[in-house]
C-alpha cells in the first residue's frame, strides 16, 4: 500500500497541495499562492510544507484540453516536475490527468457549503485533493 503520498496541482500563481499519509484518507493542505510564473517561489512554499513531513510518492495534475491535446500549462508543469526531482530525488513522481479536476473540486466545496466566492482561498488545493484520490482509485487503493 503506497503511503505519504503528496499531490499538487501547479496554476500560474498558485500551488495546490492535499496529502494522503494513509493511502486511504486525503487531507487539503495549505494553498500556496505565489507571483506569477514565479515556480521557484512554489517550490520554496512546498519545502516549507514538506520539511516535516515523510513524502514517498508526488502526484502533479498534468495539464491537457478537453480533447486531450497539450495545453500552454502543460511545458510549464513538465518543467516543474523536473525541479521536483532536483529538490525530491528519490521520491517518485506521477503524472495524473488532471482535467475536469477544478469542476470536480468546485462541486465537492459547493456540497460542503463554500459557495463559489469562498472557494477562492481552497479550490486549487481541493483540485490537489481531487487528483490524488483519482490516483488512488488508479491503483485500486480505494473505491
Amino acid at each position: 500500500m503506497k503511503k505519504n503520498v503528496l499531490s499538487l496541482d501547479l496554476g500560474k500563481g498558485s500551488l495546490g497541495v492535499a496529502i494522503s499519509r494513509s493511502g486511504i484518507f486525503v487531507t487539503l493542505l495549505e494553498n500556496l499562492r505565489f507571483h506569477a510564473g514565479q515556480y521557484d517561489e512554489a517550490l520554496t512554499g512546498l519545502a516549507k510544507i514538506t520539511e516535516n513531513e515523510t513524502i514517498e510518492t508526488i502526484v502533479i495534475g498534468w495539464p491537457l484540453f478537453p480533447s486531450g491535446d497539450e495545453c500552454e500549462m502543460t511545458p510549464i508543469v513538465a518543467h516543474f516536475i523536473e525541479d521536483l526531482k532536483k529538490a525530491y530525488p528519490g521520491i517518485e513522481i506521477i503524472k495524473v490527468d488532471e482535467r475536469n479536476t477544478t469542476v470536480e473540486a468546485s462541486a465537492l466545496l459547493h456540497e460542503a457549503g463554500k459557495s463559489s466566492k469562498k472557494q477562492k482561498g481552497t479550490i486549487d488545493s481541493a483540485a490537489a485533493g481531487v487528483i490524488l484520490t483519482r490516483y488512488l482509485k488508479s491503483i485500486g487503493q480505494i473505491s
